[in-house]
C-alpha cells in the first residue's frame, strides 16, 4: 500500500488501473457490453417506417416521372438505413458530435417524410374519393296537396301512387314504409301519377326528384299546388335491374388526346345525386399541343336522349336518367367517344373558386345579378360572385345562350389557375376542399399522370371556347309530353363546325 492505496502484484496501483480502464472503456466499449440507448431506437425505427411509408405512397400517387421516381425513393432509403444504422449501434457513452449530428438529421427526415406520407395519402383520399360509379345516388320525394297531410306519418292505411315498373321500387318502399304503413299503387307515366295526385286519387305520392325539377320547370301552375313532405336517398346500385343500358366509356392513355364531358348539375346537395343538368360542355384536350377545346351544348337543346324512342327532348332533362345518358346524347350529337365525366354542381363551384383564391374572369357584357356587378372585360371573382356571374340569363336578350357562354369563362379561369405550378404546389389543400364537391370517372393513375407533367414541365395550355346555337321553340317532350315547352332546336351548321373543331383539336 501506497500513500493509502493499495497495491498489485507488481506493485502498481489498482486504482489507477481501474481509472484507466474506465477510461478505455469509454473510448472503445467492450464488444458485448454496449447497448443503444432507447431514444435511439425509437428515432431509428421512425426513419425506416416515414421513409419506407413515405416511398410506398409516392409510388402510389404516381406524380414524379420513372428517373425521378428512382432517384428520390433509392435517395431516401439509402439516406434513413445509413441513420437508422448509426443511431442504433450508438451506445450512452459514444454520445459525441457524430451521434447528434445524425439525431438533428434522423429528425429532419422524419419530418420531411411524415410531410410527404401527409400530402400522399391525402391526394389517394381525394382520388379515390371523386371516382364515380358506386357513388350514384336517386332522391326521391314524398308529395302530397298543399291542403293535404303535413307529414309522411299521417299517410299510414292509406293508398300511395308511385310510377310503374321503377327499378329501385324495392328499396323504396322499404324507406317510405319507416315512415308509415301504406298499400303502393303503380301508375305510367309519371305526369298522370302527378295528374292522380291532384285530381284526389291519391292523398300522397312518392316520386323522383329529378321528375320534381321537371315538373317545375314545366308547369309552375300545376307545381304551386304541391309539397314535399319528406325526402330520402337511396343507391342507385340497388335497382333490381339499370334504369337504364350502361354506355361503354372508352379510354386512352394520357399524353393523347381525350374528351371530358363537364356535367353542372342543379343541385346544391350531395354531388352524386341524379338531377337535371344544366351545364353540358366537352372539355376536349390534346396534352401533346397544350390545347384546350371548351364546347358548350344549352341546356334546351332539342336532343333524342340516348336510349329512348319517338319524342326528343331538352338535353338538361338527360341527367335525370343518369350520367349515362347525357353522355350518350353528347355522343350521338356530336359523333364521338367520351372518354371521362367530371360532375360537379352548383354547391362545388363555390369551394372550388375560393380554394384557389378566387378567378379572374373576361366578362362580354356589363351587368348585376346576385348582389353582385360585373363589368365588361377581366372581374376578379370569389366563389359566390362566380356563382352568381354563372347562373344569370335575365340580364341578356339572347338569355341561355350568354350564360352558356359565361360558364364556359369561369371553367376557363379555373384551369388557367389550376396550370399554374405555384397552385398546383399547393394541391393538398385544394384537394381536400374540393373532395366532396366533384365526382369523375377519370382513373387516378391518369389524374396523377396529368398533375405530374404540369408540375415538372408548367406547360402553358391555350384554351378555346365555342357553343352551338339553335332557334326558339314549342315542342312536345319525352319527359313532359302532356304539354309544349320551350325547347331550342339545333342549328345543324354550328353543331357541324363544332364537330370539325373537336376533331381539329384530338388531331
Amino acid at each position: 500500500m501506497v500513500n493509502g492505496r493499495p497495491l498489485d502484484d507488481d506493485g502498481s496501483s489498482s486504482v489507477g488501473r481501474h481509472a484507466d480502464l474506465a477510461d478505455s472503456e469509454h473510448l472503445h466499449p467492450v464488444p458485448g457490453k454496449s447497448k443503444p440507448a432507447l431514444v435511439s431506437i425509437i428515432v431509428a425505427a421512425l426513419v425506416l417506417v416515414t421513409a419506407l411509408g413515405a416511398s410506398a405512397v409516392v409510388i402510389m400517387v404516381g406524380i414524379l416521372p420513372t428517373w425521378a421516381l428512382v432517384l428520390v425513393i433509392g435517395f431516401d432509403l439509402l439516406v434513413a438505413v445509413g441513420l437508422a444504422m448509426v443511431l442504433w449501434r450508438s451506445s450512452p457513452r459514444r454520445h459525441g458530435v457524430r451521434f447528434w449530428i445524425c439525431m438533428v438529421l434522423a429528425v429532419m427526415m422524419i419530418l420531411g417524410n411524415g410531410v410527404a406520407l401527409k400530402v400522399g395519402t391525402d391526394y389517394l383520399r381525394f382520388g379515390w374519393g371523386i371516382q364515380g360509379g358506386p357513388k350514384d345516388t336517386v332522391m326521391y320525394d314524398i308529395v302530397a296537396l298543399t291542403s293535404g297531410p303535413a307529414a309522411a306519418s299521417e299517410l299510414t292505411g292509406t293508398a300511395m301512387g308511385e310510377v310503374t315498373n321503377d327499378p329501385l321500387a324495392q328499396a323504396v318502399h322499404e324507406e317510405v314504409g319507416k315512415l308509415a304503413s301504406v298499400t303502393f299503387v303503380p301508375v305510367t307515366p309519371w305526369t298522370q301519377l302527378i295528374n292522380g295526385l291532384i285530381g284526389g286519387q291519391f292523398p300522397a305520392i312518392v316520386i323522383e326528384d329529378g321528375f320534381m325539377q321537371v315538373l317545375e320547370g314545366a308547369d309552375s301552375g300545376a307545381y304551386g299546388q304541391l309539397k314535399i313532405i319528406a325526402s330520402f336517398e337511396i343507391d342507385a346500385s340497388r335497382a333490381v335491374q339499370p334504369t337504364t343500358t350502361p354506355t361503354p366509356t372508352p379510354t386512352q392513355p394520357v399524353g393523347r388526346s381525350y374528351i371530358i364531358y363537364i356535367s353542372g348539375i342543379d343541385t346544391y346537395g350531395s354531388i352524386s345525386t341524379r338531377s337535371r343538368s344544366d351545364v353540358n360542355i366537352l372539355m376536349v384536350v390534346n396534352p401533346d399541343r397544350g390545347q384546350v377545346l371548351l364546347v358548350n351544348t344549352p341546356r334546351d337543346f332539342y336532343v333524342q336522349l340516348r336510349g329512348t324512342t319517338g319524342l326528343k327532348d331538352k338535353l338538361t332533362h338527360a341527367g335525370v336518367y343518369g350520367i349515362d345518358v347525357s353522355m350518350g346524347t353528347l355522343e350521338d350529337l356530336y359523333d364521338v367517344s367520351i372518354n371521362y365525366y367530371l360532375r360537379i354542381n352548383f354547391s362545388s363551384l363555390v369551394t372550388v373558386v375560393d380554394t384557389l383564391g378566387g378567378v379572374d374572369v373576361d366578362s362580354a357584357y356589363a351587368f348585376s345579378a346576385g348582389g353582385y356587378t360585373f363589368k365588361i372585360g377581366m372581374n376578379h371573382l370569389d366563389g359566390k360572385a362566380a356563382l352568381a356571374f354563372s347562373r344569370e340569363r335575365h340580364s341578356f336578350a339572347e338569355g341561355d345562350r350568354v350564360r352558356g357562354e359565361n360558364q364556359e369563362r369561369v371553367i376557363e379561369a379555373v384551369i388557367h389557375k389550376l396550370v399554374n405550378p405555384a397552385v398546383l404546389a399547393n394541391y393538398s389543400s385544394i384537394l381536400s376542399a374540393v373532395q366532396s364537391s366533384l365526382q369523375t370517372s377519370m382513373p387516378l393513375d391518369e389524374l396523377s399522370t396529368l398533375v405530374g407533367h404540369q408540375l415538372t414541365t408548367g406547360q402553358s395550355w391555350n384554351v378555346k371556347s365555342i357553343s352551338v346555337n339553335g332557334s326558339d321553340a314549342h315542342e312536345y317532350t319525352y319527359s313532359y309530353p302532356g304539354q309544349t315547352l320551350y325547347v331550342m332546336i339545333p342549328d345543324q351548321a354550328t353543331v357541324d363546325a363544332a364537330k370539325a373543331e373537336i376533331m381539329a383539336t384530338l388531331k
